[in-house]
């Protein structure tokens, strides 16, 4: 699971309007709507955006929520923040094994049923993210995705860039789509919760573990860890879909693993796999160490439910 926070050049560093980050996300649809033109066929309704309580929200309406949920921002303050939800292929794998009962490699081996239910799992577990990002801010009464103002898109593909492996070595074209399960969530969500009281950044680096700020005079943890967001993520997915993570998919031991090569190393080399298993231990303990992490650090802040329920009749309950 790959989480990512960022600001968007397509947007000024999202000081000012939403609107060409929202038109970016709907290039998957403008794309199906090619090529349905191109074959002379009328293209599918667009699927819209969706936000803790809703879907099939229209891409002006996104605009015009996010860009008036702004009072008190500066005029070169970030007015929102794009974030990315990326499960790993084996993760995706997992989930569609679990929803079909086949083992599925590519989006287009789903039937447009299965499809529709794949983005309401991805939607279901994405609520449930942005309701610890929620809580994950510590702001004292912000505790649910229902009190952002956030919307979310469901995408299939990824194309190669310049910059990849594949593409350098010629093995890919550049702007060509990446084969396999390339499913991801993004979101836009205000800098502003929905009653425009708080401001809320996940961009400041201060952890702040210690550390208290005072916020309309009451006391507030400074900062937004965000490896330990991800390591939640992960947490949730976890639950969410039974899914048993081995160490070596986790934040933690990623991390770590490009901060220890040599340990790294030493672990890829090892065949015994019980010793394999404690060293890739030792190594997500290093970054606990290192990070000042304790034991309840990465409890979740919500109770999760299975996603994925199969009824007598076979037809999943979302």
């Amino acid at each position: 699971m790959i989480i990512k926070i960022q600001t968007s050049e397509k947007s000024n560093g999202n000081k000012g309007s939403s609107t060409a980050f929202a038109n970016y996300l709907e290039k998957e649809d403008l794309a199906m709507e090619r090529e349905a033109f191109d074959k002379g066929e009328l293209p599918m309704p667009r699927a819209g955006f969706f936000s803790q309580e809703n879907d099939g929200i229209m891409r002006n309406d996104v605009i015009q929520a996010i860009d008036t949920n702004k009072k008190g921002l500066g005029r070169n303050a970030s007015k929102f923040y794009g974030i990315s939800i990326a499960p790993s292929q084996k993760e995706q794998q997992h989930i569609l094994k679990n929803m079909t009962g086949r083992n599925i490699k590519s989006i287009q081996e789903l039937t447009n049923k299965e499809q529709k239910q794949y983005e309401a799992v991805l939607k279901e577990y994405s609520k449930l993210v942005m309701t610890e990002y929620a809580m994950h801010l510590k702001r004292p009464g912000l505790n649910d995705g229902s009190q952002l103002v956030y919307f979310g898109k469901v995408e299939h593909s990824r194309t190669y860039r310049g910059s990849d492996q594949e593409v350098k070595s010629g093995l890919a074209k550049s702007n060509s789509i990446k084969p396999g399960l390339n499913s991801h969530v993004h979101v836009i969500v205000s800098r502003k919760d929905k009653d425009m009281k708080l401001k809320l950044s996940p961009m400041t680096e201060d952890k702040g573990k210690e550390k208290k700020c005072i916020t309309n005079g009451v006391p507030t943890q400074r900062g937004f860890d965000r490896n330990l967001f991800n390591i939640k993520a992960e947490a949730i997915f976890d639950k969410a879909f039974n899914y048993k993570r081995e160490l070596n998919e986790k934040v933690e031991y990623r991390i770590e693993a490009t901060k220890d090569p040599i340990k790294n190393s030493q672990i890829k080399l090892t065949s015994d796999n019980n010793r394999k298993q404690q060293l890739q231990q030792e190594l997500i303990n290093q970054y606990d160490s290192r990070n000042s992490y304790l034991k309840d650090d990465k409890n979740l802040s919500q109770n999760i439910k299975p996603v994925i329920e199969k009824q007598k009749n076979n037809e999943l309950s979302i």
